[in-house]
């Protein structure tokens, strides 16, 4: 039984008309890649060969002239530290071949003079005595020190620098021996720019016919691109438009889950958006101060604040709706909603996945009650162990608690509350955030008057109220 085809392979089927004109082009382009190739291959050969002999016959020539130049120019035998060998070395250093290197040995193949001498005086140490020489034509092989043409030879051999081609003449007027080298990389470099200028030329052609190819299908295939590209595009449209529905639904129910502990808790209806507001206000006072701080983070925290109190929901009524002070154990248990929150929010981060407004509301919840100076609660940090979000937000509610009115306190000014911020910076509070509050003052005490309960509303816990009126709404019954 004839298997069937897998995934894989049929993905790869021809099942457009762009995926066969792709498919076309390509096997044009292999086949015209591996002409190329192999025509570079047979005339990389002929043209190295061609280079070395260019650079043999040129560094003979140079050889030669710069021996003839040494002989007008110099006077008698050059040796070390003399005037001639001064006028030798000076010469030396202005007639320097391109690609190569020019030097003058001592009749036995010791070095006199060379163009980096002054900048290395080490190379006066530099004997090319039993260096051997591989002569050509031919094969024979003889050392540097037994070699004194008074006509220009060439060679090959291993210096210094590597396997390099030479030129090499005595000046026996001088009594020395003028050697050029040619190092085997340049001339490599050499040969490889002429295959490239070839490469280059066949690639043209290769790529004209290319185009052509190109040119004629895509009137073949402009229709199915445009049907296409409007497909994508719709497909587009919608799948944003899930997208943004989809994080409504989940910004509103975390919303609303931040509504409940609320309800639970403190105010009529402004607090969250209260809370909100001043952090949203603070992370863009902060921008430019900390890297994280973008506007899509500060559109995280905008949300992500509303849900710093949601481990509430956990406490019981008798502690979270007492009016006065709290006992030690009251405290206590008081102390453990931002675990409560934290926990509940790193449930629903198991079911739904990595989500940043989960992890920033986690840092929120859980340490928005920690302190600067590591007084704080739950876990005792301190300082930039604090998750940034959380630093931010402690200073928020911390404002808003202190000027909103409660049924067992009276609302604090502006003024007041800002003293306050003021004297906890650095120990209760990150001294940067209070510097950003401090910028951004007045617009504090502007949006805390915009949002502020109407004039003799109290800012009681809803679930309070609701008992108020059941208990009212019973007793008229009983009547």
């Amino acid at each position: 039984m004839t298997p069937s085809p897998s995934p894989q392979t049929r993905s790869f089927a021809l099942r457009s008309k762009r995926r066969l004109i792709a498919a076309t082009v390509l096997l044009q382009a292999v086949v015209i890649g591996l002409g190329c190739l192999a025509t570079i291959h047979m005339a990389r050969n002929g043209l190295t060969q061609r280079v070395h002999e260019q650079v043999r016959e040129e560094a003979a020539r140079r050889a030669m002239e710069f021996s003839a130049l040494l002989g007008r120019e110099v006077d008698g035998p050059v040796r070390p530290d003399t005037p001639a060998w001064e006028r030798a070395q000076q010469l030396l250093a202005t007639s320097q071949p391109p690609g190569g290197t020019l030097l003058l040995l001592d009749p036995y193949g010791a070095l006199l003079c060379h163009p980096a001498l002054e900048a290395n005086p080490g190379l006066r140490r530099v004997n090319y005595a039993e260096q051997r020489v591989h002569l050509l034509p031919g094969n024979a092989h003889m050392e540097l020190g037994q070699l004194r043409p008074l006509t220009p030879l060439v060679g090959e051999g291993d210096f210094l620098g590597g396997s390099a081609v030479l030129g090499l003449v005595y000046n026996p007027d001088t009594q020395t021996k003028v050697m050029v080298l040619h190092p085997d990389t340049g001339l490599a470099a050499e040969a490889r720019r002429m295959g490239n200028a070839l490469l280059l030329w066949m690639a043209l052609g290769g790529a004209g016919i290319l185009v052509m190819t190109i040119l004629g299908s895509a009137l073949l295939v402009r229709r199915y691109d445009s049907i296409l590209i409007r497909a994508n595009q719709k497909l587009e449209e919608e799948l944003q438009r899930r997208v943004k529905r989809s994080l409504a639904i989940r910004n509103g129910l975390i919303f609303g889950l931040a509504k409940l502990a609320d309800y639970r808790d403190t105010d009529t209806g402004k607090h969250l958006e209260r809370i909100c507001k001043y952090s949203e206000m603070l992370a863009d006072a902060l921008r430019g101060e900390f890297s994280e701080i973008t506007r899509g983070w500060i559109e995280l925290l905008k949300l992500a604040a509303s849900m710093h109190d949601i481990g509430k929901v956990g406490i019981a009524d008798a502690i979270l709706l007492k009016p006065g002070a709290f006992t030690p154990e009251e405290r206590r248990l008081m102390e453990l909603h931002p675990l409560i929150g934290a926990d509940t929010l790193v449930q629903i981060r198991q079911r739904v996945g990595d989500d940043d407004l989960l992890n920033m509301g986690i840092q929120i919840t859980l340490s928005h009650h920690e302190r600067w100076d590591g007084k704080g609660y739950p876990y005792g940090l301190s300082t930039e162990q604090i998750p940034l979000a959380a630093r931010i937000v402690a200073l928020a509610d911390m404002y808003d608690a202190l000027t909103s009115k409660r049924v067992y306190k009276a609302a604090m000014t502006h003024e007041q509350a800002r003293e306050i911020i003021l004297k906890n910076r650095g120990t209760h509070f990150d001294a940067r955030i209070v510097d950003a509050f401090e910028r951004i003052r007045a617009d504090f005490d502007r949006e805390r008057a915009a949002m502020a309960p109407r004039d003799g509303e109290d800012e009681r816990p809803a679930l309070v109220t609701a008992v108020e009126m059941a208990e009212a709404a019973k007793g008229r019954k009983a009547a």
